[in-house]
C-alpha cells in the first residue's frame, strides 16, 4: 500500500481520535455536568483549555487529509499547509495561558484580553513574506518550548508529578509529529512516522485526565 495512503489513514484515525476526546470532554462539562466551576474551578478550566486543544488538532490533521486528497493546485496546497502551520500555534498558547491563570499570574477576567496576542501574531505572519520553514521555527520558539518549560520548571501548577510526565511526553510527541511534516522537510516516510507520534501523543496526554473523567476523582 502506498505510503502516503497509510499515512492519510493513520491521520484520519488521529483526527477522530482527537474529537472523540474532546467530545468526551465537552460531555463531562455541558451535557451530563460531572464538574463545574463552583466546585471544580481550576479543572473544569484545565479540561475546557484540552477541548479546545484536541479539537485544533482534529482541524488541523483533516485540513492534512484534505490537502492530499483533493485535486488542488501548488498554489492552494501550499496555502493549506501554511494554514496548517499558522494553527499550530493556538494549542501550546492556549495552555500557557491556562497554566498563568492557575498561578494566578493573569486573573479569570483578564485570560480572554491575553489570548488576543497569538490570534494577532497569526495575522501578522499571515501576511508576512515569511517561509513555512521559517514558521515553523517561529511556533517552536514562541509556543511549543514556552510550554514545555511551564510544566516542567514552574511548580505551583498543582498538578501530580506524574500526571505532569504524561503531558510533558503527550506534548513532545504531539509537537515532534506537528513540526515534521513530509511536505517541509521531504521525507516520505514522515507521512506515517508524523501521525503515529500524534496518535501516541494524544494517548499519553488522554490518560493524564482519564481518570477524573470515568473514575470522578477530583485533579485538584
Amino acid at each position: 500500500m502506498d505510503i502516503v495512503l497509510i499515512g492519510t489513514l493513520l491521520f484520519l484515525v488521529n483526527a477522530v481520535f482527537s474529537i472523540l476526546i474532546a467530545l468526551s470532554i465537552i460531555n463531562k462539562l455541558y451535557i451530563s455536568k460531572k464538574f463545574s466551576k463552583e466546585k471544580d474551578f481550576h479543572f473544569y478550566n484545565d479540561l475546557f483549555s484540552w477541548e479546545i486543544f484536541f479539537f485544533i488538532i482534529a482541524i488541523e490533521n483533516f485540513i492534512k487529509i484534505l490537502s492530499v486528497s483533493l485535486p488542488i493546485d501548488s498554489v492552494t496546497y501550499d496555502i493549506l499547509l501554511r494554514i496548517r502551520i499558522l494553527m499550530l500555534f493556538f494549542p501550546s498558547w492556549n495552555k500557557i495561558i491556562h497554566l498563568e491563570k492557575v498561578m494566578n499570574k493573569i486573573t479569570y477576567e483578564r485570560h480572554y484580553f491575553v489570548g488576543i496576542i497569538p490570534f494577532i501574531i497569526i495575522l501578522l505572519l499571515n501576511f508576512s513574506g515569511l517561509s513555512n520553514i521559517i514558521l515553523l521555527y517561529f511556533l517552536i520558539m514562541t509556543s511549543f518550548i514556552p510550554y514545555l518549560l511551564f510544566l516542567i520548571l514552574l511548580k505551583n501548577t498543582r498538578t501530580p508529578k506524574q500526571k505532569s510526565l504524561k503531558i510533558i511526553v503527550g506534548v513532545i510527541l504531539i509537537g515532534m509529529g506537528s513540526i515534521f511534516k513530509s511536505e517541509i522537510f521531504l521525507i516520505e516516510l514522515l507521512n506515517i512516522t508524523s501521525p503515529i507520534l500524534l496518535i501516541i501523543g494524544m494517548m499519553f496526554i488522554f490518560d493524564s485526565f482519564r481518570k477524573e473523567i470515568f473514575v470522578g476523582v477530583n485533579a485538584d
